[in-house]
């Protein structure tokens, strides 16, 4: 009886251990509520562009990363005001990097690496608040 109790509970653990973005696709939108306009070029290392109008919400996709770490660029033009976050998880679902920028600071752009994660599909998500503006983002996988 012990014996099949303890092959269930490695099953059930088994189970619950499978990778959390598998059924992900290279840049697939995950979630997308952001009201402004962003546009992502789907290649390997997505980046792209994003406009607001005094927009909130938050744009979120799957990207593989073939490397340990990921090295990030966002900017923001001058004239832009609000606040985007950009934040990283890894193949694990463990968060490896997260920062954000306002417009109207004087650091209005950043060139950073993330911490070191599991390599495979990452999710990266930004998170947009009273956005107004123009701004892009970059990102590589990294050793």
């Amino acid at each position: 009886m012990k014996t099949k109790i303890l092959m269930i509970t490695f099953v059930v653990l088994g189970l619950a251990s499978c990778k959390k973005y598998d059924k992900f696709d290279n840049a697939e939108i995950i979630e997308n509520s952001y009201t402004g306009t962003i546009s992502i070029d789907n290649d390997s290392d997505p980046d792209g562009n994003f406009t607001g109008n005094g927009n909130s919400g938050t744009f979120a996709f799957a990207w593989v990363n073939s490397k340990e770490k990921a090295k990030i660029k966002l900017s923001l033009d001058n004239s832009s005001s609000g606040n985007v976050q950009i934040i990283l998880n890894d193949a694990k679902g463990k968060e490896k990097f997260k920062k954000s920028l306002t417009g109207g600071d004087n650091d209005i752009s950043f060139e950073e690496f993330s911490e070191v994660g599991k390599i495979g599909t990452w999710k990266v998500t930004l998170i947009f608040s009273n956005f107004n503006g123009n701004g892009s983002f970059e990102i590589d996988p990294a050793n």
